[in-house]
């Protein structure tokens, strides 16, 4: 970031204890963080808050993320980076995320740490990469 604001996170995670264990892990950058538990409170969400990076479930209850991605796209409103975290594996799942341009395809369960640091690589926040986990 060349300016002085704070990078804005928007996570879309359904589950309460995943959305938990991601404010855990994000909110000790120097972000912004931003939530939505379902597909259309993301997308009024994201062309509110316009974030530098999406966190993207894509089982969602509503709508999936695809949609959501195709959804922000057709509406000029795509975050400058994406990191997809769900629990689907399957190569078909990571060739769309390819086509949509996703930065990051990450499955769960995941790694805290490792996500915080994946964080702050595409948000290129300066010494933050941490080496713990609090």
């Amino acid at each position: 970031m060349t300016n002085n604001k704070k990078p804005v996170v928007v996570s879309v995670e359904d589950e309460e204890g995943i959305f938990e264990l991601l404010r855990l892990t994000i909110e000790p950058l120097p972000v912004e963080f931003y939530h939505a538990f379902n597909g259309f409170d993301a997308i009024e969400l994201i062309m509110q808050v316009k974030p530098d990076l999406l966190i993207m479930d894509i089982g969602l209850p509503d709508m999936n993320g695809w949609d959501v991605l195709k959804t922000i796209v057709a509406k000029d409103i795509k975050p400058n980076k994406i990191l997809v975290l769900t629990a689907y594996n399957a190569p078909t799942h990571r060739l769309i995320a390819h086509l949509q341009d996703v930065d990051i395809y990450i499955n769960k369960p995941f790694m805290p740490l490792e996500l915080r640091k994946t964080v702050s690589e595409l948000l290129e926040l300066p010494g933050t990469v941490p080496q713990t986990f609090n």
